[in-house]
């Protein structure tokens, strides 16, 4: 039996036997830790060799799922506990000093590093698709021969950060953040409506939470896509359920859209939208 009997310190303070038998579990702890932080630095180097490696500078085009894959690879650090949130952090602010200096391969590593680290936040995945989206089209390693080869990389990236949004939404698949930011992407960078206004059809139709303004933008794009039936069928179907007292709703606005959409679909003015209590 474990006697708790006290032991004198030389400084006179009195310490249970159980409290000093716990600490060699403290210290390793704290020192494995420190050795993971100070580690930080050497770990992702080797990391970023890798990647470069996969990236097949002969060729014109990128191999994005090859270079992920590279990225991805055993960077789960379950012996982290409740250190990973402090060293997702520290990655990412890693991952912003890469991104300052434009460096491809050592960016996606460190988005990779992080994200793998710790998948919770949306914050990692949103931002490191931005970035991959956005940003790194116009770095120097993404620069093809060609114009052509050019586009083809901007794309692939593209399509890179899509993949990584989609691995976002399995672990947060109560959130539309993914799906949303899908449907950017396919609209800015791959200029694919018919996409974009499905994704965010479906992150205004299934989640409560999603913003009003995606609604409104779901219905523009099908305007621009020549589908004005859809257009009016949807925005007449979300208008009673806007809310005056909520500015971000932008209903007045809503029912402007409706008044056009029945001009330009010749709706008579007896068959018009009629919100409740108001005139046709």
């Amino acid at each position: 039996m474990k006697s708790t009997r006290p032991l004198r310190k030389p400084g006179g303070n009195l310490v249970a036997r159980y409290a000093l038998a716990q600490l060699p579990t403290r210290l390793g702890k704290g020192i494995l830790a420190i050795g993971i932080l100070l580690a930080t630095g050497m770990a992702i180097e080797p990391v970023e060799n890798k990647v470069w490696n996969h990236m097949e500078e002969k060729q014109e085009g990128f191999h994005l799922a090859n270079l992920e894959e590279a990225a991805g690879q055993g960077l789960v650090l379950g012996v982290l506990g409740g250190f990973r949130a402090l060293m997702a952090d520290i990655l990412w602010l890693k991952t912003m000093l890469a991104w300052e200096t434009e460096s491809l391969e050592k960016t996606i590593s460190l988005i990779q590093f992080t994200i793998s680290v710790d998948p919770s936040p949306t914050f990692f995945w949103i931002n490191g698709a931005r970035i991959m989206a956005n940003d790194m089209p116009y770095w120097p390693d993404s620069q093809g021969k060609t114009p052509e080869a050019t586009r083809k990389n901007r794309e692939a990236l593209a399509k890179a950060a899509i993949r990584l949004l989609q691995k976002g939404h399995a672990y947060h698949p109560e959130k539309p953040d993914m799906i949303i930011e899908i449907g950017n992407v396919n609209y800015n960078q791959l200029r694919d409506m018919e996409a974009a206004a499905e994704y965010y059809h479906r992150a205004y139709t299934k989640y409560a939470t999603t913003p009003y303004y995606v609604g409104r933008l779901h219905a523009q794009l099908l305007r621009k896509l020549g589908r004005n039936q859809e257009a009016y069928k949807f925005l007449t179907g979300i208008y009673p359920e806007l809310p005056d007292e909520i500015i971000y709703a932008q209903k007045k606005v809503v029912l402007k859209r409706i008044r056009q959409l029945e001009k330009s679909l010749n709706i008579s003015p007896e068959k018009r939208f009629r919100p409740e209590g108001g005139t046709p």
